[in-house]
């Protein structure tokens, strides 16, 4: 099993290039979106000294292989006193299959506020685990849900409301869970925001799929992320307990918007993330 250190680690190539020696296989038979979020940041993360990442944007072009090696390039758009910003273009041979654009500063003061995880979340250590979930609920789940039973090894996710989770009722189209990453030792400091963004990818859809749990079709559903912007706010550690909420105000046309927020378990906001993604009816 890879660990989440080792799927994000690249190799320099010089010239601000980079490669990725591993790839994650989604459910799909693709590339891990969250793998390629986690690794455009950390090439970019790799080219800047003295400033964190404060935000980034990205387009997923196309669907990356599994069988061809990712190339990661990293071009300078502006290198300031207080802030940098950079693009960053994953290609796979002649494709294109990741833009990027990564935004870099400094801490300065300022007015200060921030939301709060409202109402407070039951702690994950009350909850059941997936395993535990599985038992009790596991002949129930549809067949399009029976994914939700598991995850990646290199992450561990704790359900809040269960049944909408495993798409066994509607409900609002909202979704919280604690997740995090298993498996390692923190990871470095320089590492923790592409850690962040690997998990931000995971479940995300899910607000969006749970207010139509009774129509979904009973085998194939699929699901691909389209664009994905995520606002980091506060340092952060991956391998600790995360809090998601997250909400889909609109879908339509085959295509669904879902916004959300990270909190630590100290119940500080660390990030925000916000995503258009494809659902619809059959294989991809």
């Amino acid at each position: 099993m890879a660990t989440l250190r080792a799927l994000l680690t690249l190799e320099s190539l010089g010239g601000r290039r980079f490669a990725s020696g591993i790839h994650q296989a989604n459910r799909r038979g693709s590339c891990y979106g969250g793998q390629l979020l986690g690794q455009a940041l950390q090439a970019a993360v790799s080219t800047v000294r003295g400033k964190r990442p404060l935000a980034m944007q990205v387009s997923f072009v196309a669907a990356a292989r599994l069988d061809v090696p990712l190339i990661y390039a990293v071009e300078l758009v502006r290198d300031g006193r207080t802030s940098a910003t950079r693009t960053v273009t994953a290609r796979q041979g002649d494709a294109t299959v990741l833009l990027a654009t990564v935004s870099f500063g400094i801490a300065s003061q300022g007015w200060e506020h921030a939301s709060a995880w409202n109402p407070v979340p039951p702690p994950p250590e009350l909850l059941p685990s997936l395993e535990e979930l599985g038992h009790s609920l596991g002949a129930a789940v549809p067949a399009h849900a029976k994914r939700r039973l598991s995850t990646y090894p290199q992450v561990e996710v704790r359900p809040i409301d269960a049944e909408p989770h495993f798409l066994l009722r509607s409900g609002p189209p909202e979704s919280r869970f604690w997740i995090r990453a298993v498996g390692e030792p923190p990871l470095s400091a320089d590492m923790n925001a592409a850690g962040t963004a690997y998990l931000s990818d995971y479940l995300l859809a899910n607000a969006a799929l749970i207010p139509h749990a009774e129509e979904l079709p009973a085998e194939q559903l699929f699901v691909a992320s389209l664009t994905h912007s995520m606002w980091f706010h506060a340092e952060s550690d991956p391998t600790r307990w995360l809090y998601s909420r997250t909400q889909s105000p609109w879908a339509g046309e085959g295509r669904a918007f879902c916004w959300g927020h990270f909190f630590s378990d100290g119940g500080v906001l660390i990030a925000s993330v916000a995503q258009e993604m494809m659902i619809r009816r059959g294989r991809a």
